[in-house]
């Protein structure tokens, strides 16, 4: 019987393909019956989720020092403001992915912004830090819900045509909040208040007037997509618990241990016995899922299969590390080392949001570019080196070199790197099937945040190569040169390996 684990009797192969071939003639009858206006407004709705998922990063860059001095959290702690989120939202991506994939997207969208905004309303109020750190948490699980989700509905509601642009669109949604959220974070800090009108409060009771009014209008909006067609007993069977779990803790401690290595030192164990304990982890994952079918694995067999799935989740890895090692270096320098006011540090790095959306416009004008990626990627990475090398050069610092080598460098490195991202986005997703886009974007989200994490917990390090911290200018430099040596390799890597993949028939996806 042991022998007979991985196969399936015939019947049931039969029954898989029927299932597979019902599900794409249900994913081609939705995206054709709906009207190009509700298709973009659902799309506007999708994005907003996005931004929300990601300004909720990149505001406290500016506004980090401002709620721990109000809720008294010590510096070591610090780190964990931003962490508490991130942790629990890049652990349950998988998780909501499969939820997606065999059951309703739509629900797991919903529900999980309507928690996004109730949380986002409790944290706004609330006085202890552990308090925060836990309701944080349970905000960035609710956030979880919202980016596979997004893939597996956009993947449903458009065309093979529309796909392209449905996703550069959605991506340029990251790119805005990304930058944005310097700016907003500066802003709200200029609020004169403190106690319950300190100017980070707001920022959550904002959120939570956007977002609740978006979750209830997507409820009416969003039309019922359904999971993979199987009855529910069936379902659960498919959700391979024990596999999530291995998934699970694995990223958690992942994320767990680079954060506490960051804040409290990579000596100890508190960083590198949860490492450890994940580096088991994740190739356990991995011999599990192989002995499960792929109707029962979390992550199909097959999900690996499509050409160049792979290297574009690899590449993933890089994207939101190389804005994040050089947005908060320069943020934290510009404020603690210049003096600079939040919102002056913000409109510092605004040229790097102007110009990622910028590249996004010129990317939906002429789809190809992400579509057959093989020159603009590799141009993409060659620029974004050049740009770390100006900002090495510039060195955050305020005076003449600001604009001889730091503005420069925004300038052509943030749309460089959006081209990346749009392409992994893009050709990723276009290289799977509609009914297993749920956990292909969530092994693609995952891939950006926990690249995200490591290249911070890494720059934590290398920061303290001298003394002082920020205040010398060599700790900068030396976790500027890491992440340049990071780019070169995977340029090297996508250089070497993919393959421009074959047009397939009529009807089907070809696979980048």
């Amino acid at each position: 019987m042991g022998e007979l684990s991985g196969l399936s009797l015939p019947g049931e192969q039969n029954s898989k393909v029927e299932e597979d071939q019902t599900s794409k003639a249900l994913h081609h009858d939705l995206a054709r019956s709906l009207s190009k206006g509700r298709k973009y407004a659902l799309l506007a709705v999708f994005s907003m989720g996005l931004f929300m998922d990601v300004v909720g990063f990149s505001v406290f860059f500016v506004m980090v020092s401002s709620t721990a001095e109000d809720l008294g959290i010590s510096t070591a702690e610090e780190t964990w403001i931003i962490t508490s989120y991130g942790v629990t939202f890049a652990s349950f991506l998988l998780f909501w992915g499969r939820v997606s994939d065999l059951y309703s997207p739509k629900l797991v969208f919903t529900f999980g912004f309507i928690g996004l905004g109730i949380a986002n309303i409790i944290i706004s109020f609330l006085t202890n830090p552990i308090a925060f750190f836990v309701v944080r948490a349970i905000s960035g699980l609710c956030g979880a819900c919202l980016v596979p989700s997004c893939y597996r509905l956009i993947t449903s509601i458009f065309t093979k045509e529309e796909l392209s642009f449905a996703f550069t669109v959605y991506g340029i949604t990251g790119s805005i909040a990304n930058s944005s959220g310097v700016i907003i974070g500066g802003a709200l800090l200029q609020i004169p208040a403190t106690g319950q009108l300190v100017g980070w409060r707001w920022y959550f009771r904002i959120a939570a007037a956007l977002i609740l009014p978006a979750a209830t209008l997507s409820f009416f909006l969003i039309p019922k997509a359904r999971g993979e067609n199987a009855a529910s007993h069936s379902k659960l069977k498919r959700m391979d618990l024990p596999g999530v779990f291995l998934i699970l803790s694995a990223s958690l401690l992942l994320i767990v241990g680079l954060t506490l290595g960051a804040s409290r030192g990579f000596s100890r164990p508190s960083f590198y016995v949860p490492l450890i304990i994940s580096f088991l982890l994740y190739p356990s994952f991995f011999l599990w899922e192989r002995r499960l079918e792929d109707g029962f694995a979390l992550i199909p067999s097959r999900t690996w299969q499509n050409p160049n799935f792979l290297l574009w989740s690899v590449l993933a890895l890089l994207v939101y590390g190389w804005w994040a090692a050089e947005f908060v270096a320069q943020a934290e320098t510009y404020m603690q080392v210049h003096n600079d006011l939040p919102i002056i540090a913000g409109i510092r790095l605004l040229p790097q949001g102007i110009t990622a959306f910028s590249m996004s416009l010129v990317l939906i004008k002429y789809p190809a570019i992400s579509t057959k990626p093989r020159f603009a990627v590799i141009g993409g990475f060659v620029v974004s080196i050049v740009a770390y090398v100006l900002f090495i050069l510039g060195g955050a610092r305020t005076d003449s070199d600001y604009w001889k080598f730091t503005f420069p460098a925004s300038i052509i490195g943030s749309p460089a790197m959006q081209i990346v991202m749009n392409s992994c986005n893009v050709c990723a997703m276009m290289s799977v099937d509609p009914h297993e886009s749920g956990v292909a974007g969530a092994i693609l989200q995952t891939s950006f945040q926990i690249g995200s994490t490591v290249a911070l917990s890494i720059q934590s390090g290398l920061l303290t190569v001298y003394p002082n911290s920020y205040f010398d200018i060599r700790n900068i430099r030396a976790s500027w040169y890491f992440m340049l040596g990071w780019t070169a390799v995977w340029l090297i890597m996508f250089a070497a390996l993919y393959r421009q993949p074959r047009e397939k028939s009529s009807g089907t996806r070809a696979a980048h």
